[in-house]
């Protein structure tokens, strides 16, 4: 089955947020570097998202929520829902950034 991959907009300003990191502690070439290796990564749930595991905080959310690791070192975590045929990707976030909760992105539409 061939799913479609949302990334909403709390993901898309992580993304942002973060390639904008690498521009300023790094450089604009591993940004760019970070900003498509992620993109991809994200696009790649589109086969078998569920290979990905259930998030450890998936017990606070009204919905299964699933983590793919993400970027180049994998030190990101990509958090997301499947339902039907549509995988929402709902915030991308540093590893040790901590848990999310409910509150700190919008339900998926």
């Amino acid at each position: 089955m061939k799913y479609q991959v949302r990334i909403l907009p709390q993901a898309e300003e992580d993304i942002e947020r973060n390639a904008k990191w690498w521009a300023e502690h790094r450089n604009s070439d591993e940004a760019v570097k970070w900003f498509f290796a992620v993109r991809d990564q994200l696009e790649s749930l589109g086969k078998f998202p569920s290979r990905c595991p259930v998030s450890a905080e998936n017990d606070d959310f009204d919905r299964e929520i699933r983590d793919l690791i993400v970027g180049p070192g994998r030190t990101y975590r990509a958090v997301f829902t499947i339902e039907d045929d549509v995988v929402n990707v709902l915030a991308v976030r540093r590893s040790d950034e901590g848990r999310l909760h409910s509150v700190d992105f919008p339900t998926a539409e």
